[in-house]
């Protein structure tokens, strides 16, 4: 899994660094390769993970595809080509034909990337299984203001539990620390546990 995760990182960078439609394209359809190959073997956090990274490659093709030119080349004098068969595409069309891209798809790469960020991150981050029609269908629902700092801590809690340091040897994790940071952490951990002590009781009303 660890070997999985290195290579979800490299993608996800990959993604950010995509100028082009067509490159995104590429690794989106790489992940959706991986999310497949471990959703047949049943391994289920892997499978998570490249359908997270499908996802965001998905948000940056629509990105991208929001950049290009719409119209079709101009001529010279100003005058605007005519729509027959022997127009030149405009950018847009050319970035769609160049990947086989259907409109209804690249519309829906752009509704993704018009999700605010943060909203976009927590759908990852969920409980439930991430899909661009599930995001898109929540983010259309009124949203409940959630702070930043709620937000942060939040993901931070899910973290633990994403990357298995719940269930993790103690031991192992603090044998690689220097002398510095395992004061940090006897210094930090009875501040942390005093402040989650304090937790409000009772189920919070999500409707």
């Amino acid at each position: 899994m660890t070997a999985d995760l290195a290579l979800y990182d490299a993608m996800v960078t990959a993604i950010a660094e995509c100028s082009r439609v067509d490159e995104v394209k590429d690794i989106r359809d790489k992940a959706m390769a991986l999310e497949l190959y471990h959703r047949q073997a049943r391994n289920l956090d892997a499978e998570s993970e490249a359908r997270n990274v499908r996802l965001r490659a998905e948000r940056r093709a629509g990105e991208l595809l929001k950049e290009l030119a719409r119209m079709p080349p101009q001529v010279s004098g100003g005058m605007r080509l005519s729509d027959d068969a022997t127009t030149s595409p405009s950018e847009y069309g050319a970035a769609l034909d160049a990947t086989g891209m259907t409109r209804q798809t690249a519309h829906r790469y752009q509704a993704l990337a018009d999700v605010p960020e943060d909203i976009f991150n927590a759908a990852l981050r969920g409980p439930d299984r991430a899909t661009a029609r599930g995001i898109l269908r929540d983010v259309a629902k009124p949203q409940p203001r959630v702070s930043r700092e709620s937000l942060w801590l939040w993901g931070r809690l899910k973290d633990f539990e994403r990357e298995g340091y719940l269930t993790a040897d103690p031991d192992e994790l603090f044998a690689g620390m220097t002398e510095s940071m395992w004061g940090e952490v006897c210094r930090l951990a009875p501040l942390v546990a005093n402040f989650l002590s304090g937790l409000p009781g009772g189920n919070h009303d999500s409707a």
